[in-house]
């Protein structure tokens, strides 16, 4: 009976078709393993590039904080006053007809008022001409908050 069964049979061998579908199933399987395996450490490698990027985003707030401090320091009154007698610049509060106020839209003209030279926005006009100016901009307030 045993002959009679392998004579029977298709091809006497391990057929084709399920070592295939065998072969498909175990890569299908590894494949997914793998990629698995990748999305964890890619997980990871973001959570500390993110973390690096959070310490370094505190280091900075923390600088621009003490910079902006400073800032706030160097432009204080005291310090600027300060500052002018050390660098003995002699400078003064300027005189009424040293001021020049410009409006925006409007055109100011600057003629001096006494023979001499005039300072007008730290520039020096010689008596003899009429200059004008022009501002694109409004002046900022002098008491803003910052």
């Amino acid at each position: 009976m045993a002959k009679k069964n392998r004579k029977n049979s298709a091809g006497g061998g391990v057929s084709f078709g399920p070592t295939v579908k065998v072969f498909f199933i175990c890569l299908v399987l590894c494949s997914l393993g793998v990629t698995y395996v990748w999305q964890k450490r890619q997980i990871y490698s973001l959570g500390v590039k993110t973390e690096q990027l959070e310490k370094r985003l505190a280091t900075l707030k923390r600088e621009n904080e003490m910079r902006r401090q400073q800032m706030a320091m160097l432009h204080s009154l005291p310090y600027l006053d300060a500052r002018v007698k050390e660098l003995k610049l002699g400078l003064g509060v300027p005189t009424p007809d040293q001021i020049l106020t410009l409006v925006e839209g409007q055109i100011a003209r600057a003629a001096p008022q006494n023979p001499q030279r005039t300072v007008v926005s730290a520039m020096i006009f010689p008596p003899d001409k009429t200059y004008l100016a022009y501002a694109t901009k409004a002046l900022p307030p002098t008491n803003r908050k910052r």
